[in-house]
């Protein structure tokens, strides 16, 4: 095996080539601490650095990176940071593991004295070391500082750049939750996680996983970054080739014998596995069908502006007609996003349906409203036309691009809507039914939970995007 060993990555978001990058730059800086980038370094580097034609600042806001142990997460980590604090005068940026001493040590040992013993040094101040606000300072004002938890204690409301290490070792994702609004009004922030694969505990990497994936696999362009490497699940765990399939670092800084040794010597060899080959433990629970990251990333506040314009309603009933939901889609305050969205109301049976629907035409307006032209809602259209609403019926074809457009849109964060026990619950439940083909929609029948509210919104935003650009009388969608 040679120093051109690159194996491809299992999952990974491929390199926009119309987009110029800085990953070059960032490769100079890692050469300067004398260990130059691996091919894979140079080749992830590239995706992660693109820059965003419209504002010149990086077009991905967050990068996943799940790698095999000793595969060069920390000097990928150190040549990003430097470039960012070189390059940005008073900027902040944070890096974490899973306990404080232990980013402490790091802080220290993996970039302060690999700088010190570099040309970088001399575009260092002095750091800071007392316990609770250890930071690497630069001339230029720039400062790295260190966390567990995703807190940022003392370093105002802003955030540059923010490495998640070891994320492995978080159970949820709080760490993200402290992080995610001191980087909110930051133009060009980014955040990068970054782990070997997880064990049956690692809940919050399973969801970048689960989110990471399936972005991939969808081929939709989103501000996510996602790339693993690991070996093909089932293949031979003695075999030194199932090792170079997966182990992009064996070669340039690890040998294989030592990995092979490492394996075979191994007190656990689960442990081993899922350390250097990247196979994940076997789940407790399917997987859900709608990545929870992917759907927490949609969530705005409570207090927040989130739309304006006419409304777009949607009603669903379940098939036993014991529940039926009533949700809206409507421009979104956001210019990125495709809509906003929200549950009215989740009611039992159908009684109360239509004069509910005429109280918030009232107050709200909006005169439009889907239902699934194969549903149980369908028993409605007369009553609701009766109040003078003009129904929408979703026939089969639709029903397909409304489930699948949703699920894109949720994917890559363009919907947005608050976080509702009603409607996450039918998240949570929802599979997918096969419908001829590669087609599908969201399952009736296959789970005790009712999905009507995910139903709801699910044709809220189809009618939406069907209607929104129509130049229909605005008098006449009020009562």
């Amino acid at each position: 095996m040679t120093e051109a060993h690159n194996p491809a990555p299992a999952w990974f978001t491929p390199r926009n080539p119309s987009r110029q990058t800085l990953g070059p730059a960032v490769g100079k800086v890692m050469t300067a601490f004398r260990n130059s980038p691996m091919p894979w370094q140079r080749d992830f580097l590239n995706v992660l650095c693109e820059i965003d034609p419209a504002t010149g600042l990086f077009w991905y806001s967050k990068g996943i990176l799940i790698l095999p142990r000793q595969g060069g997460k920390t000097s990928t980590s150190r040549g990003k940071m430097t470039h960012r604090a070189l390059t940005t005068p008073d900027g902040y940026m944070l890096y974490t593991a899973q306990d404080r001493n232990k980013a402490r040590r790091r802080l220290e040992r993996n970039f302060y004295k690999p700088l010190m013993g570099s040309p970088m040094k001399a575009f260092m101040g002095k750091p800071r070391w007392q316990a609770g606000s250890e930071a690497l300072r630069w001339k230029n004002g720039a400062e790295l500082g260190i966390d567990a938890a995703g807190q940022k204690t003392g370093h105002g409301d802003t955030l540059h750049e923010a490495h998640i290490d070891e994320a492995y070792a978080h159970r949820d994702n709080t760490i993200e939750g402290g992080i995610g609004p001191a980087m909110a009004t930051v133009p060009g922030a980014q955040r990068l996680v970054m782990s070997a694969a997880g064990n049956l505990n690692s809940e919050y990497l399973l969801a970048q996983r689960d989110l990471g994936r399936a972005l991939v696999e969808s081929g939709r362009e989103s501000r996510t970054l996602y790339w693993e490497f690991s070996s093909p699940v089932g293949a031979d765990p003695h075999d030194p080739a199932t090792a170079l399939l997966g182990h992009p670092a064996i070669t340039h800084t690890i040998a294989l014998d030592w990995v092979m040794n490492e394996i075979m010597t191994a007190d656990d060899p689960a442990e081993a596995y899922r350390a250097y080959y990247g196979w994940w433990p076997e789940r407790k629970a399917a997987a859900r069908t709608i990545p929870i990251a992917a759907w927490e990333d949609c969530y705005i506040g409570q207090d927040d502006l989130s739309w304006d314009g006419m409304p777009f309603w949607a009603v669903d009933t379940s098939p036993e007609r014991d529940f039926t939901s009533i949700a809206m889609a409507a421009k979104s305050t956001d210019p990125e996003a495709t809509c906003y969205l929200e549950v009215y109301e989740r009611q039992h049976g159908t009684a109360d349906v239509v004069r509910t629907m005429v109280d918030l035409r009232t107050r709200v307006g909006g005169n439009l409203v889907a239902l699934d032209g194969n549903g149980a809602a369908k028993t409605l259209a007369p009553d609701l036309e009766a109040e003078g609403f003009t129904v929408v019926k979703a026939p089969g074809p639709a029903r397909v691009d409304a489930c699948g457009g949703l699920y894109d849109d949720i994917l890559t964060a363009k919907v947005h809507f608050m976080s509702d026990p009603v409607l996450n619950d039918a998240a949570a439940a929802v599979v997918k039914q096969g419908v001829g083909g590669r087609a599908w929609i969201w399952a009736r029948n296959k789970q005790l939970e009712d999905i009507s509210a995910l139903y709801a919104v699910t044709f809220a935003r189809w009618l939406f995007r069907e209607r929104h650009e129509d130049d229909y009388d605005l008098a006449d969608s009020v009562g």
